[in-house]
């Protein structure tokens, strides 16, 4: 029976890879498949899974030979659950690798790459501790991807140096699959499982190694993203801000996105992790055109509204809101008394 090499995609699929970060990351996969058909060793043996991971794990392509590998489109969700997916990844091993006998081998030992752009909102050391030490172990490579990885975990989950990508632009993504593609195909030609070094990685074009010695990046100010609700259409749209700065009390707008239908939120269009949030500018809707929203202090539920308005009918709960302007132009949302 046929040794296979067995390879293991965990991708963040998080709000935050939202647009041209996941575009690219989906092109990356699809040249890297294309790259490794060419090799006719990783050809015969490789085999391919993809597990993508937000608010909870999903299997998007089950373990596949790499011939009929083919990468589905891949959806943002909120959250960044990696815990569920390295166990996930974990009970995927035990059930696809074939282990030795007395009469056969099994499979080469897994490789996981594990691709974040954010760091865990759930536990996840024990889950990495039995993905690297389980029978059989894998060996998981960490990739961080832009300013907000959390490289202390993304260390500690891979048992080794982590690859950073300093940036999700286009390029820097493309160059990070060549190396993996590369990678994978000299260290199975070389001996069908062979470990990737971690040394070749190709540095420039954004893309360093971190060494399991060296002080982790500074991380940048955290993002959040409110799940809100066109009140012309109904339909949902992502507005990102950036954590206030020291010293500042506004929410700074990084953008907003419109989301696609049967986009699912835990909790709906809700901002339940946020308290007298103060934001520096509202942007408009992209469906309707309105010029605010507000944030409902009873139910945490997030609306466009017209600009200007002194009061307002909340559509989740129903309760008359009475809408402050700060001086400086930011907008505070309170439940009326009345």
């Amino acid at each position: 029976m046929l040794r296979r090499r067995p390879l293991y995609l965990l991708l963040d699929v998080s709000e935050s890879m939202i647009g041209s970060p996941l575009e690219s990351v989906e092109e990356g996969v699809r040249r890297m498949a294309a790259a490794l058909r060419r090799d006719p060793v990783s050809m015969e043996i490789l085999h391919v899974s993809v597990i993508t991971f937000a608010a909870r794990a999903e299997v998007a392509v089950p373990l596949s030979e790499l011939g009929s590998f083919v990468l589905p489109r891949l959806e943002v969700r909120p959250g960044t659950a990696l815990g569920a997916a390295l166990k996930l990844c974990r009970e995927s091993i035990a059930k696809d690798v074939r282990r030795s006998t007395p009469e056969s081998k099994g499979d080469y030992r897994p490789l996981v790459f594990v691709m974040t752009d954010g760091e865990p909102t759930d536990g996840w050391r024990d889950a990495a501790r039995e993905l690297r030490e389980g029978r059989p172990g894998a060996e998981v490579i960490a990739v961080g991807c832009g300013d907000e990885a959390d490289f202390d975990v993304l260390r500690e989950i891979s048992g080794q140096d982590a690859v950073r990508a300093e940036d999700l632009s286009g390029e820097s993504v493309l160059s990070l699959f060549r190396w993996v593609s590369g990678s994978l195909a000299a260290s199975t030609r070389a001996s069908g499982g062979g470990r990737v070094d971690l040394s070749k990685v190709p540095m420039g074009r954004g893309i360093t190694l971190v060494k399991k010695e060296d002080p982790a990046p500074v991380k940048a100010r955290a993002r959040i993203f409110l799940h809100v609700t066109c009140c012309g259409t109904g339909k949902k749209y992502l507005a990102v801000y950036r954590a206030p700065a020291e010293g500042q009390s506004c929410y700074s707008l990084v953008g907003t996105h419109a989301l696609p239908g049967g986009f699912y939120s835990d909790g709906e269009a809700r901002a339940s992790a946020l308290t007298g949030v103060s934001l520096d500018i509202s942007p408009a809707c992209p469906w309707c055109g309105a010029d605010a929203i507000f944030i409902c202090g009873e139910c945490r539920t997030c609306y466009c509204f017209r600009y200007g308005a002194a009061t307002f009918d909340c559509p989740g709960c129903r309760k008359t809101l009475q809408v402050s302007y700060g001086a400086s132009g930011g907008t505070n949302i309170f439940p009326s008394r009345g």
